[in-house]
């Protein structure tokens, strides 16, 4: 990916309309004019306004949209599609990464104005598990899909960037290059305070939960494999169905999230009409050249009162569950470290719940791809079990709920191989009218299934609010 500064006297995202259609056009062929003999994917960043990431995502006439915040300073979406990566199996992480190396020594950037805006990122989502049929309220999501935005656009803390994606030959001709400038101006548009539409009216939600039998059923069979030995730990997952209609926009629900989620890592998937989106409290991994940072978060509690969190803390059944994700964080890092440090563990206080959590910041050894650690890491057996792979033919086997991406990895990640992905749970899956949610506990020795159960109710509060839910 090769990359150049270009200066464009007189742009100005405060110009009027057509002064500022006139110059995006001019940008536009002074981006042509560069790279005629580009082959490859041209991008060019420009500086934009500070506005939530979510209102781009208001724009209609676009299948695909994303949005990746891992913290209320960092926010990235994106609408339309300049390049998709999928893949499916086994192998579907290094088969992103090959396509991704591809795909970015392709990619040539233009940056006007002086804008400083970040590197590109691809963001996505891998599902819980490869190779299983999806039903059809995942369809079209795969086991694997990372998305290369038309527009994108990045807020770091005061600063933001609107980029555009386009192949050489759209540009070519006079009106590949208006269309652009059109699509950039309503982009640049929907970010004003002033564009964005009233809420939709709160939906009549018709709600059909799992019933207790089955969730009892289902314990129980995961206590049986416990006390026979064969298993030391399942994270068992159920879904809540809403239907109602319409179904609140996703950017409204990402907005509420904000309120109901602080501290989380809100993130959206849309293919279609089908949108993937949640607020996630667990991080996967993040890396930023030789340094990386994890955490085990296993054991809950609910709400934010300090003697819940002293609970937890005592509680030998939430330090028994928690324990098995810490050390099994610690067994993959800790040969790809020179030197790995964790605290904790201690409690993380949520709007719904507290969890105990350990922090964990290493220094690789040499480097190593973002997704190659995700690879290693997922799935934790804070949402799949103990040991890995028995847990997992296990709830293959008799998991009532087709997880799709629930408790998948979900992020971003640069031509670097720098990135974050968090954990994708505290989701839910909007679809045809419905809402698909879902929540997952850790049933080791001792579990109580009736308890377990209203734990995930209380799991689903934030996002259910979200939907304005009570």
């Amino acid at each position: 990916m090769d990359s150049r500064n270009v200066r464009l006297r007189g742009y100005s995202t405060c110009a009027s309309d057509r002064q500022q259609k006139d110059r995006l056009e001019q940008l536009i062929g002074c981006m042509l004019r560069d790279h005629r003999h580009s082959n490859g994917t041209i991008g060019i960043s420009l500086d934009a306004p500070v506005a939530p990431a979510e209102r781009l995502l208001l724009m209609s006439g676009y299948d695909s949209k994303i949005l990746w915040s891992p913290s209320p300073l960092e926010e990235y979406s994106g609408v339309g599609v300049a390049a998709t990566l999928v893949a499916t199996g086994d192998t579907r992480f290094e088969l992103i990464r090959h396509a991704a190396d591809q795909l970015f020594r392709e990619l040539h950037m233009i940056r006007f104005d002086g804008a400083q805006a970040p590197d590109p990122q691809l963001v996505g989502a891998f599902a819980f598990q490869p190779a299983r049929v999806p039903s059809a309220a995942w369809r079209g999501f795969g086991d694997a899909r990372f998305v290369l935005p038309r527009i994108a656009y990045t807020r770091r803390a005061d600063r933001a960037w609107l980029t555009l994606f386009a192949r050489e030959h759209e540009l070519s001709s006079a009106a590949g290059r208006t269309r652009l400038a059109r699509e950039a101006q309503a982009a640049l548009q929907s970010l004003h305070p002033t564009s964005s539409p009233a809420p939709p009216a709160v939906c009549e939600w018709r709600v059909t939960d799992e019933a207790d039998t089955d969730w009892l059923a289902l314990v129980t069979g995961i206590l049986g494999e416990i006390s026979a030995g064969r298993l030391q730990k399942v994270v068992a997952a159920r879904r809540t169905v809403l239907r109602g209609a319409p179904l609140p926009h996703p950017a409204h629900v990402l907005d509420r999230l904000r309120g109901e989620a602080p501290g989380c890592t809100r993130f959206a998937l849309s293919v279609g009409d089908s949108t993937f989106l949640g607020a996630s409290p667990e991080r996967l991994i993040k890396r930023a050249n030789a340094s990386v940072w994890t955490e085990a978060v296993a054991g809950s509690g609910r709400g934010e009162d300090p003697s819940q969190g002293a609970s937890l803390l005592l509680n030998p059944k939430d330090r028994a569950e928690h324990s098995i994700v810490a050390r099994e964080i610690r067994a993959v890092l800790d040969p790809l470290c020179e030197s790995l440090i964790a605290t904790g563990p201690e409690v993380h206080p949520l709007r719904h719940l507290s969890h105990l959590r350990t922090r964990f910041e290493g220094r690789l050894k040499e480097p190593v791809h973002v997704l190659e650690l995700v690879a290693k890491l997922h799935p934790t057996s804070a949402v799949g079990g103990t040991p890995r792979h028995a847990a997992l033919d296990w709830l293959a086997e008799h998991e009532h709920a087709d997880r799709g991406l629930y408790a998948g990895p979900i992020g971003a990640f640069d031509r670097s191989g720098n990135g974050e992905f968090a954990v994708a749970i505290r989701s839910g899956l909007l679809a045809a009218g419905e809402a698909h949610l879902f929540a997952g506990a850790g049933i080791i020795d001792g579990s109580d299934a009736r308890s377990e159960f209203r734990e995930t109710r209380w799991k689903l509060a934030g996002l259910l609010a979200a939907l304005g839910v009570d």
